[in-house]
C-alpha cells in the first residue's frame, strides 16, 4: 500500500478514538430524561460518568446548570468561571491570528467534531448573562453587573471577528470553486433555518434578554444612562415587544419616585405612541455594478419620546422581574449531503440540522398573581432561533470546510483505488464511517426565555404559573425596591431559582 495512504488511514483510525464517534445527541438526552423528571443529583452523576478526564468547555457549562438548578450557587459559578476563562483564552488567541482558533487540521481530514469547541456565539454571550444570575442568587449584585458588561465587550468581538470569517469563507471558496449558498446543498432542509422568525434576527450571538435584563439591573443600581442604552438595544433586537418599550417609557421618572420617602403612584395618562422605524440612508460597504459605493437603506427600531411612567411602586412594593425559562435548546443531527468537487466528483459530506426537543413543548403562558390578576408572559429570547440563526450564518464556513474536506477525501480514495482494490474498500469504509457533522450544543440551556414584569407587596407571596400542561405553583420572596426571581420549566418539572437585588 502507497505510504501516503497507509497514513492518511492511520490518521483516520488513531482519531476515530477521540471524539469522532461520541454521541453528544444521546448523552444530552439522558441527562435531560433525569432533569425532566427532578433527578438533578443522577443527572450530576451521569454527567461525570460521560466526560471522564474529557473536561472541556461544554463540560463546565452543562455542569454549572446542573448545580443552578439544585441552588448551589457558589459552585455554579465556579464552574461557570472556569468555561469564562476558556471562552477568554479563545478571546485571547482570536485577537492574534485574527481568526477563530481551534481549527484543527483533522476537520479538513476526518469530521468537525475533532475541533476544539470554543461554544456557539450564543452561548458566549448566554454564559455571561447566566454567571449575572448566579451572582444576583448568591447576593452579588457587583459581580453580577461585571459580568453584565462582560456581554457587551463579548458582542463587540465576536461582530468583528465574525464579519472577517464570512469574508475569508467567500474569497476561499470563489478561489477553489465552491459554493456557499446553502440552496446549493441539495437534500438541505433550508426551510428550518428560513423562516421569519430566523430571518428576522438581527444576528445569531445577540439576544434582547441579555440587554434587558442588563438595564434592570442599572436601573436597580440608579445608572440611568447605562439602563437607557440596555433597554433601547432589547428594543433593537425585539423592536415588536411592549414590555421593552415600557422598560424604556419612563425610567427617569421611576428612579425619581424611588427616590422620595412617601412616593406616590403616577397614573398612565397620556397613550404610549411608538413609530415603528426611522429610515437612515447611507453608504455601503458593497460596490454596485457601476463600481461606485451603493447606498443602503438601514431602518432602526426608535422609540418616540413620550411622557408615561409605568411601573411606579408604592411603599413596601417591589418592582419584580419573573423570567420563567421554559424547555431546552433544540439539538443537532447530522445528515449527509453530496458534494460536487471539481476533481474528486461526487462526495457525501455531513452537515449539522437543528431539531426541535420534543421535552421542550410544554411552555409557560401567564402568571396568576396574589390579588387574582393574570399577568402574560412574553418571550423575550428564543434560544432554538438563535441556534438556527447561528448555524444559517455559519454555513458559508461550515460549506468551505465540507468541500475541502471532500476534496481530501476523494484524492485519497481514487488513489487507494488505484493502488488495490482492497485499500480503495478500506479507505472507502472509513471515511464514510468518520464523516459525520459536529452535533456539540450547550443542550441544557432553555429553549425560550419569557418575563413579566410585575409590582408585588414585599413578603412572601404564591405565585401560580400556567403551562400548556397545567398549573404549577411557586412561592416567592419579595424584599427590596428591584427583585430578579427565575424559574426554569424542564418538561413537567419546575425549578424555583429565586434570585433577590
Amino acid at each position: 500500500m502507497n505510504p501516503k495512504i497507509y497514513l492518511v488511514i492511520t490518521a483516520l483510525l488513531f482519531l476515530n478514538g477521540c471524539s469522532t464517534f461520541r454521541s453528544y445527541k444521546s448523552e444530552t438526552q439522558t441527562l435531560l430524561s433525569s432533569v425532566a423528571t427532578g433527578q438533578i443529583d443522577q443527572a450530576l452523576t451521569q454527567h461525570e460518568a460521560k466526560n471522564g478526564s474529557d473536561k472541556d468547555l461544554l463540560y463546565f457549562m452543562e455542569k454549572g446548570e446542573l448545580q443552578r438548578l439544585k441552588k448551589q450557587y457558589p459552585d455554579t459559578i465556579a464552574t461557570w468561571t472556569e468555561a469564562d476563562h476558556m471562552i477568554a483564552q479563545w478571546e485571547s488567541e482570536a485577537k492574534i491570528t485574527g481568526s477563530r482558533v481551534g481549527q484543527a487540521f483533522g476537520s479538513a481530514v476526518v469530521n468537525d467534531k475533532v475541533r476544539r469547541y470554543d461554544g456557539e456565539d450564543y452561548e458566549k454571550v448566554m454564559l455571561s448573562t447566566r454567571l449575572a444570575l448566579a451572582y444576583l442568587a448568591a447576593g452579588k449584585t457587583e459581580d453580577a453587573l461585571v459580568e453584565i458588561k462582560k456581554t457587551w465587550e463579548r458582542e463587540d468581538f465576536i461582530k468583528s471577528l465574525h464579519e472577517k470569517e464570512i469574508g475569508e469563507a467567500e474569497r476561499a471558496a470563489s478561489q477553489k470553486g465552491y459554493s456557499t449558498r446553502v440552496e446549493d446543498l441539495k437534500g438541505y432542509p433550508v426551510s428550518t433555518l428560513d423562516s421569519d422568525e430566523v430571518i428576522n434576527l438581527k444576528n445569531g450571538y445577540q439576544n434582547a434578554f441579555s440587554h434587558y435584563l442588563s438595564g434592570f439591573l442599572y436601573e436597580a443600581t440608579g445608572e440611568l444612562a447605562l439602563a437607557t442604552a440596555s433597554y433601547r438595544t432589547a428594543i433593537e433586537l425585539q423592536p415588536n415587544l411592549n414590555i421593552l418599550k415600557e422598560g424604556l417609557l419612563g425610567i427617569d421618572k421611576r428612579l425619581e419616585v424611588a427616590t422620595i420617602t412617601n412616593p406616590v403612584v403616577v397614573q398612565q395618562e397620556t397613550p404610549v405612541k411608538f413609530e415603528a422605524v426611522k429610515t437612515v440612508t447611507k453608504k455601503s460597504k458593497k460596490k454596485g455594478k457601476n463600481g461606485k459605493l451603493a447606498k443602503q437603506i438601514v431602518e432602526t427600531p426608535i422609540v418616540a419620546p413620550v411622557a408615561v411612567a409605568p411601573l411606579i411602586t408604592k411603599p413596601n412594593e417591589s418592582d419584580v422581574l419573573f423570567v420563567v425559562e421554559t424547555g431546552v435548546a433544540p439539538f443537532k443531527k447530522s445528515i449527509m449531503i453530496p458534494l460536487p468537487i471539481p476533481y474528486a466528483g461526487i462526495v457525501p459530506i455531513s452537515f449539522p440540522i437543528i431539531e426541535s426537543n420534543p421535552i421542550s413543548e410544554n411552555k409557560a403562558v401567564s402568571l396568576t398573581l396574589p390579588n387574582n390578576s393574570i399577568e402574560q408572559l412574553t418571550t423575550i429570547t428564543s434560544i432554538e432561533n438563535l441556534s438556527r440563526r447561528a448555524l444559517k450564518d455559519n454555513m458559508p464556513s461550515l460549506m468551505v470546510r465540507g468541500a475541502i474536506r471532500a476534496a481530501v477525501k476523494g484524492a485519497s480514495q481514487a488513489e487507494a483505488y488505484r493502488q488495490n482494490l482492497l485499500a480503495g474498500l478500506v479507505v472507502n469504509a472509513v471515511n464514510v464511517a468518520t464523516e459525520q457533522a459536529d452535533e456539540r450544543i450547550w443542550g441544557l440551556l432553555p429553549a425560550e426565555i419569557t418575563v413579566a414584569r410585575v409590582k408585588l407587596p414585599e413578603g412572601q407571596s404564591t405565585i401560580q404559573i400556567q403551562t400548556s400542561q397545567g398549573v404549577k405553583e411557586v412561592m416567592v420572596t419579595i424584599s427590596g425596591k428591584y427583585v430578579v426571581i427565575p424559574i426554569r420549566l424542564i418538561g413537567n418539572s419546575i425549578y424555583n431559582l429565586q434570585a433577590g437585588l
